[in-house]
């Protein structure tokens, strides 16, 4: 979206999706893959082996396929109003996190710290700063007013930074 103003004051919003899905099926694949080795030399050691262990190898198979399903619920969603930012990370948060317009002293790019530069959907809380990553490299470093800062991260961080701009000039 641009940064002009919308009907419901919404001048930028950026949704952000899980987008590791090769790294998650290469680990699947791995997985079940080692669980069928272990199944197939087990019943070459022992034919007589109960059939429980059926049972027990569909359990990861089973827990990849629950984990898929909230990896796919996984969503950023950030947005600039006319009376701030509201930053929200899906299943972890279920409602939007504000930050007003007053509370806004600056913002730049970043390439963020040492920790922060690691692929990673989380939100990182240090004393003095809190990082929302969801697997971009780009990032936008919010100052806010009380000292603190937001280590935000953007696929489009020059526009994110232009709503900024925008909302605090009107």
């Amino acid at each position: 979206m641009s940064t002009a103003h919308s009907e419901n004051n919404i001048i930028f919003q950026e949704y952000q999706y899980f987008d590791k899905w090769i790294w998650f099926f290469a680990f699947a694949g791995m997985m079940t893959l080692a669980i069928i080795m272990i199944l197939l030399s087990i019943f070459a050691i022992v034919p007589e082996a109960p059939p429980i262990l059926f049972i027990l190898a569909g359990i990861p198979v089973f827990l990849f396929v629950i984990l898929g399903f909230v990896f796919s619920k996984i969503q950023m969603t950030t947005k600039i109003r006319d009376d701030g930012m509201h930053i929200k990370c899906f299943p972890t948060q279920w409602t939007f996190k504000h930050y007003p317009l007053n509370s806004i002293e600056s913002y730049e790019r970043s390439k963020g710290g040492l920790l922060d530069r690691v692929i990673s959907w989380r939100i990182r809380c240090y004393p003095n700063k809190i990082s929302y990553q969801c697997g971009s490299r780009e990032k936008v470093l919010i100052k806010l007013t009380n000292g603190k800062s937001l280590l935000v991260d953007s696929k489009r961080p020059d526009e994110l930074i232009a709503a900024l701009k925008s909302m605090k000039k009107t």
